[in-house]
């Protein structure tokens, strides 16, 4: 079987991937099947991941929040089943509507999560997972919510490492030295704005430090 055949599923992916979304202001990584939308403080993040044992394809989509540290997930969202490449004519219309199907999760997400305080309230109303203590300790600083966000960090703290995997420690020293600065509500958006900074540049997306200030819609006050 020549290159070009073996790759017939991968063109196909990738056209439909475009027509689908290039329009919501989605980018693709390079060559990969990799697609982000940039939100500014958080992405969405798609992958039309690749099977080891056949050409084909899953659909992966997910929230990954750059003013949080990675704890107990950013866990990929898969969409339907496994779609199986057979032949052109077979694979083209499936890909297609699985492609619109991302596209659709794309506004669903922009829609759900479109001010901090709609992001706050998801963390705060799953807090019965440990990893949404941490989230929602953070984001309730954020919105203001001052007396939350000390209860939280105060829950994180208090957490026993060996029940709760080894980054614990970490997020323990960072969700500390945040509380600290709960006192001065400028000061603790500054460092979020830092961690911002940093996933937004390792991410390869440009400078956007006016990215909280815009989105003060929606904050607690």
């Amino acid at each position: 079987m020549t290159v070009s055949k073996q790759n017939e599923h991968g063109k196909l992916i990738a056209a439909a991937a475009k027509a689908a979304l290039l329009p919501l202001g989605c980018k693709r990584k390079g060559q990969s099947r990799c697609w982000f939308s940039d939100e500014r403080f958080w992405c969405i993040f798609i992958e039309f991941q690749p099977s080891a044992w056949s050409r084909g394809t899953y659909l992966n989509i997910s929230p990954i929040w750059f003013f949080l540290e990675q704890w107990g997930g950013e866990a990929a969202n898969r969409l339907n089943g496994y779609i199986e490449f057979e032949s052109v004519e077979q694979f083209g219309p499936l890909i297609e509507q699985a492609a619109q199907l991302v596209a659709a999760e794309v506004i669903a997400l922009r829609a759900k999560f479109r001010t901090l305080a709609d992001i706050h309230r998801f963390f705060a109303g799953n807090l019965p997972w440990s990893g949404n203590v941490y989230r929602a300790a953070i984001t309730a600083g954020l919105v203001g919510d001052f007396a939350l966000a000390r209860q939280l960090f105060a829950r994180i703290k208090g957490l026993d490492p060996n029940r709760h995997g080894i980054q614990l420690k970490d997020r323990q020293a960072e969700c500390a030295a945040l509380a600290v600065l709960l006192d001065d509500p400028k000061a603790y958006r500054s460092a979020i704005r830092e961690k911002i900074d940093a996933k937004r540049l390792a991410c390869g997306f440009p400078p956007d430090p006016q990215c909280l200030e815009a989105m003060q819609l929606g904050w607690i006050e």
